[in-house]
């Protein structure tokens, strides 16, 4: 229950962070060039993958418990 709040608290704290810089943007008189936007997909995407390979690894352990719980045994080959 607690690790739900702390979700919802920092959500709504990034939110409301969001709104305020929002609020207070001024206009940049700058150039932005095309590959600072593919620098940013870059960092995105990059990111992405590195939470799906952490989320990936705690499934399985999450899975790996669920097995042994539920007391079903795997298959494993016979050595000849």
């Amino acid at each position: 229950m607690r690790s739900i709040y702390v979700i919802v608290s920092f959500s709504l704290t990034a939110l409301l962070t969001l709104a305020v810089l929002c609020a207070l943007a001024q206009p940049a008189y700058a150039y932005v060039d095309p590959g600072s936007g593919l620098f940013a997909f870059q960092i995105i995407s990059t990111t992405m993958a590195g939470m799906i390979f952490m989320l990936r690894r705690r499934l399985r352990s999450i899975l790996r418990g669920m097995n042994l719980r539920t007391g079903s045994k795997s298959v494993r080959p016979v050595k000849p």
